[in-house]
Parts: structure tokens; sequence; C-alpha cells
């Protein structure tokens, strides 16, 4: 992948803030014409940088009201078997491999605490998952969904 020049990066930073925002607006905006912004965006696309656009939903006002991390202890050399059954389930919106006492953290809505009680109870039917440990998220502080841009003055092993 090639590395972001400074129109990229401004067009990354345009779409962060609304990603529904015309090319005609964003050229006006960064002073270049809607065809280069056009070019631009199709190519940070082919290179994989931008993988799609989703809007951001209010999870409660759909019925999501509670949100749970979950460590779970998975049977040695079932990770990625486990990770996949689990990545199935539209509860869970985030599956990380982690260090520590658990092999796998699932970050998962819930529409309440019977829906995280079946999943959990589910979750340990599986010969290959050891043990769990939930945590239900009672207030989120912070849920930045959207990845910032580097600052450019920034080395990256600072």
């Amino acid at each position: 992948m090639s590395s972001l020049d400074a129109l990229d990066r401004s067009l990354l930073e345009e779409l962060n803030v609304d990603a529904r925002r015309s090319h005609r607006d964003i050229a006006r905006r960064l002073n270049v014409s809607p065809t280069t912004v056009s070019h631009r965006i199709e190519a940070l696309e082919r290179e994989g940088l931008i993988r799609g656009y989703v809007p951001l939903l209010q999870d409660e006002a759909l019925g999501w009201d509670l949100h749970a991390v979950v460590g779970i202890r998975i049977s040695k050399g079932r990770l990625r078997e486990v990770e996949e059954r689990l990545s199935k389930d539209e509860r869970a919106y985030a599956i990380y491999d982690v260090t520590g006492d658990y092999d796998a953290l699932v970050i998962a809505r819930f529409r309440d605490r019977r829906d995280l009680d079946r999943w959990v109870k589910h979750a340990l039917q599986d010969p290959n998952i050891e043990r769990t440990n939930t945590q239900v998220i009672l207030n989120r502080v912070k849920e930045e969904r959207r990845v910032p841009l580097p600052s450019r003055s920034k080395r990256a092993d600072e």
C-alpha cells in the first residue's frame, strides 16, 4: 500500500467527518476538482484503505440495551475455529485474540440480561470453550468508531 500524500490525508479527514458528503462538496472544501476527489477515493478503496461506508446507528434506540465484554479461554489449537463460530453471531461486534488469562475477547451487544445469559450459556456448550469471564458495561464513556489519522509530524515509533 502506498503512503498517503497530503491530499489523501485531507480526503480521509473529510470522509471521517461525514462520509455522505458529495465529492463536489469535498472538492470545493479541498480546492481540487470533483474528478480528482473521485479518482483518489476510488484508489483508496482499491488499496483497501477504505473498506466501506456505514452509518453510525444508535444501538439503544434499536433495542440493544446491554453491552458486555467476555473473556474466553479456548482449548489449545482451537482458537480460530471457535472465533469463526462466534463471529457469525450478530451480537458480537468485535472479537480479538488477546494475551493474558483469556485467549479471546468478545465485545457484544444484547437486548437484555436474558439475551446475555442465553448467549453465554450457549457459548459454554462449545466443547472447545473452557471458561468465560463476563463484564457488563455500565456506561460507555468513550466509543469512537472512526479511525483517527496519525499526525504527520509523529513518527511511528514515538
